[in-house]
């Protein structure tokens, strides 16, 4: 259902709990069922809303920028060494706060190129996840994998949850719609689920982070790679190769 609002935007009830309300200069916000929003700006920044008032705000390269103000927070002095070590990074003892902080630890911490090259290496957890949409027919296996990619960038870089792209279906069969929306969100829980498995997770958050730092702080380009990975992990050349993911929103666009 959806409903023309006061200021002229449009709010679309995504049927699992979110809605999602679109202004005429682009910008979209996400509504939770906890009472939480993310919004997203045209240029990419982010504005998260919490049940408790807080808010968080980023650019779309995941810098944290003051939410009152739109500006960059001040930097953490980058006179020091970083405290972690490449072990603690690796192992997920120490849990990389940022894209900001991975920056420092590819700079400073002895051995951490290791953690990003070669990339089959870095991405090694993520073939575990591929193997549950494996038996599927390939559309519906592709939007397992993008609902997990997006889940372990989103998760990785605390912007909150993805949700299932909107759009036109007009060749999908409504069932078709329904059983798309169900694997990406089973490849956000996926996603999830690893990203908060203890150390493990930890080290997989760390890992997310220090390419995306290693790829010139470009969330995009890391999100890409692993869904380029993914998709070729699956034997699904055709969206490895002719389709990209979008950012900070989510979809795909021809490459």
């Amino acid at each position: 259902m959806t409903v023309t609002n006061a200021d002229g935007s449009t709010t679309v009830d995504n049927g699992d709990g979110t809605s999602t309300t679109t202004w005429s200069d682009g910008t979209t916000e996400v509504g939770y069922a906890d009472g939480s929003t993310m919004r997203t700006f045209p240029d990419g920044r982010v504005l998260n809303t919490y049940p408790d008032g807080t808010r968080t705000s980023n650019d779309r390269y995941g810098t944290p920028l003051d939410p009152d103000t739109g500006n960059p927070l001040a930097a953490p002095p980058v006179t020091e060494q970083p405290v972690a070590t490449c072990g603690e990074v690796e192992s997920g003892v120490h849990v990389i706060t940022g894209v900001l902080e991975a920056s420092l630890v590819l700079a400073n911490a002895e051995g951490a190129l290791a953690l990003v090259e070669p990339v089959n290496a870095m991405f090694a957890p993520i073939s575990m996840a591929l193997e549950i949409w494996h038996a599927l027919d390939s559309a519906p296996r592709a939007y397992g994998t993008m609902g997990y990619c997006y889940g372990l960038m989103y998760g990785a870089l605390d912007m909150g949850g993805p949700v299932y792209p909107q759009g036109p279906y007009s060749l999908d069969s409504p069932e078709t719609v329904q059983e798309k929306q169900t694997r990406f969100a089973e490849g956000v829980r996926t996603a999830a689920g690893q990203l908060t498995d203890g150390a493990s997770g930890s080290a997989l958050r760390n890992r997310v982070l220090l390419r995306t730092a290693y790829l010139g702080s470009d969330p995009r380009r890391t999100l890409n790679e692993i869904w380029v990975t993914a998709c070729r992990k699956n034997d699904d050349e055709f969206y490895a190769d002719h389709l990209t993911l979008m950012w900070p929103d989510t979809g795909m666009t021809e490459a």
